[in-house]
């Protein structure tokens, strides 16, 4: 194995995560023209993102045994053919004036989305052994699709049509299919994979090996990402809401959270690697993301336009949206065999995605009206969320220092001077 090779399987993956992120949540940015054109409401938008989240409530975990048994390369291009046959019957639904059609793309789409996170990650964890760095590069490119989608598909539907708009998702959807298959023949030339155990049995029996911290860890995501997501899905009309904002203010103030995080996730990423403290990081990072729902919870609302409230708290996201990525996500693979890396990214994946499914569902009854009141309810549901995700981390610090004298999840320092070597 090459050393320069693992930057390219970094660049690789992180640009496929990038395609990924500028397409697969565009919902948020189009809700109005989506509503506009179906003649639906907030609580439909909802179901767009239930749809694709559904699916994952199992999928990914499924997923993870596959990659586990039968490899990355094929199941990452078998998971990629059902996410583009997904987005086009997102395409087609705009051209044939069928909202239905676009709910039935946002399934197969959510079929196996997570599942080709879930082999990204695989990746990654197979090349880099101290993982916060990557992870952390991985994340701002994920942010960078972000911040791609908040200016091009508003400039497309703006300029162009709603249509043209979700065409461009489906282009990106290719790109993040070449990206992989790339990543995937370099792993396989270099032979990476076979030095990994096939798993024994595909069976859900296989959750019985994974130890308390794991499920300790898998909770906290489910409660942190649930209670991110849920706020993210929903931030942009409740800023026009709540603080008058236009259209463009609020798409603006909706991809903020990555904006900082691109500037700092890889440098939080490479001080966790040359320092360490995640566990310590990691009450950090839920502190920071209750303020953020406190924050506007408590504020009154505002009379006229208002950018000084959402802007704060979206910086704020942003902060903990990077620590926490970088802090948590390399934990997992601290605590499970290399053979069973897919089967506990995917069961972590079908976790989050559960929360995710059935919190959208039930804020988007809460947030039906769309009125200053019903946006207030659901931040102080998100607010008890991110309190029982604070609890989880607080529970993994507490077993860390008095079980594993706060040694747990800190690599071998010769196994940090390496990766540092290899960073430097």
């Amino acid at each position: 194995m090459k050393p320069q090779t693992k930057w390219v399987i970094l660049f690789l993956t992180s640009l496929s995560q990038f395609s990924f992120r500028a397409f697969v949540d565009y919902p948020s940015l189009l809700a109005t023209e989506i509503k506009d054109h179906f003649i639906v409401n907030q609580f439909q938008i909802n179901l767009l993102f239930s749809f694709r989240s559904f699916p994952n409530i199992v999928m990914p975990f499924v997923g993870g045994m596959l990659l586990d048994r039968y490899g990355t390369r094929r199941g990452l291009f078998g998971f990629m053919l059902f996410i583009i046959f997904g987005t086009f019957l997102c395409y087609l639904s705009i051209i044939l004036n069928c909202f239905t059609l676009m709910l039935i793309g946002r399934f197969f789409m959510g079929l196996f989305l997570e599942s080709c996170y879930v082999g990204i990650y695989k990746i990654l964890a197979k090349w880099f052994k101290e993982a916060s760095f990557a992870y952390s590069v991985d994340t701002a490119f994920i942010c960078g699709g972000t911040i791609a989608s908040t200016i091009l598909l508003p400039y497309l539907v703006n300029n162009y049509s709603l249509d043209t708009a979700i065409l461009s998702c489906l282009l990106l959807c290719m790109v993040s299919f070449i990206g992989l298959n790339t990543v995937t023949t370099i792993d396989k030339t270099y032979q990476v994979e076979a030095k990994q155990e096939s798993i024994p049995n595909f069976s859900f029996s296989l959750l019985t090996q994974f130890n308390v911290d794991f499920y300790i860890i898998a909770l906290s995501s489910i409660f942190c990402y649930t209670s991110y997501y849920i706020y993210s899905y929903n931030n942009a009309e409740m800023f026009k809401t709540m603080y008058h904002l236009s259209s463009y203010s609020a798409a603006t103030l909706y991809g903020l959270p990555c904006y900082m995080a691109i500037f700092i996730a890889p440098y939080l990423g490479h001080l966790v690697d040359k320092h360490g403290y995640r566990m310590q990081g990691l009450q950090i990072t839920s502190l920071i993301q209750m303020s953020v729902f406190a924050l506007v919870y408590l504020m009154p609302n505002c009379e006229t336009t208002c950018l000084v409230i959402p802007a704060i708290s979206q910086l704020l996201n942003g902060v903990f949206f990077a620590a926490y990525v970088v802090t948590l996500w390399p934990c997992i693979q601290m605590v499970v065999s290399p053979q069973l890396s897919g089967t506990a990214f995917g069961f972590v994946y079908s976790s989050i995605s559960v929360g995710i499914s059935f919190a959208s569902i039930f804020i988007g009854k809460v947030v039906q009206e769309e009125t200053q009141a019903s946006y207030s309810n659901m931040l102080g549901i998100l607010l008890l969320i991110s309190f029982l995700g604070a609890s989880m981390n607080y529970l993994l610090f507490y077993r860390d220092s008095k079980y594993f004298n706060n040694k747990k999840y800190v690599i071998s320092q010769n196994s940090t001077e390496l990766e540092l070597k290899m960073l430097d």
